[in-house]
């Protein structure tokens, strides 16, 4: 009984140091941020506020790879956006499309549920947001998309400078990304969003829990 609480303990021991040292090197805890009414509503329908996530910062993220980058208009603040354009690249954006060198990033079907309802964070108005399945570098995500008239989506074209990636909501509607603020260096955004531990409505979101971000 002795030997095997020792084995017991030398496995919690042994597999305390390895979280500790992945989470030094590797992995970092972040709770999305709740006091920011658009940031909140540009990551929809992928995430929301106050989900507990797990970023990956070793490597180097890449095309169609969810990130969280500095905000460059906000020194200590962070964006949230998706890398849909590499420097050379050519994006040209109408509505919720975004088009990389003349080509748009495909739509593959409708979500389920198809739809989703937001407050717009000026009037407090509930508006519908559509929902899709795009695909981009090999990874298919959620995309939300106006229903109705496309308010803060305006036309939009940049070609990618060196050492800069173009981000883009995965809320092409509420968005807060390259559209708003230009391309940001690939520097900046070192972290990619890999998992999900809880939702932003707690552990019993089993549909949430525990879940890969794509």
């Amino acid at each position: 009984m002795k030997a095997l609480a020792n084995v017991l303990l030398w496995i919690a021991l042994l597999g305390g140091a390895a979280a500790g040292a992945l989470r030094a090197t590797c992995l970092r805890l972040w709770t999305m941020t709740s006091d920011d009414a658009l940031l909140a509503l540009s990551v929809m329908p992928t995430l929301e506020a106050g989900d507990v996530l797990v970023l990956f910062r070793a490597g180097t993220p890449g095309f169609g790879d969810l990130v969280r980058c500095a905000d460059p208009q906000m020194p200590g603040k962070f964006v949230v956006g998706r890398i849909l354009g590499e420097q050379g690249d050519r994006i040209t954006t109408e509505l919720a499309a975004v088009a990389v060198n003349g080509k748009t990033i495909a739509s593959k079907r409708a979500c389920n549920p198809a739809q989703l309802i937001v407050h717009d964070p000026s009037s407090g108005e509930s508006f519908d947001l559509s929902c899709d399945i795009e695909e981009a570098g090999g990874t298919e995500y959620t995309r939300a998309r106006a229903t109705r008239a496309p308010g803060m989506t305006m036309p939009f074209q940049v070609t990618v400078p060196e050492g800069h990636v173009f981000i883009a909501s995965d809320d092409r509607h509420y968005h807060d990304d390259s559209r708003d603020f230009g391309t940001v260096p690939k520097a900046s955004c070192p972290e990619q969003i890999l998992f999900r531990l809880v939702s932003a409505r707690g552990w019993f979101d089993s549909a949430r829990r525990l879940s890969l971000v794509r």
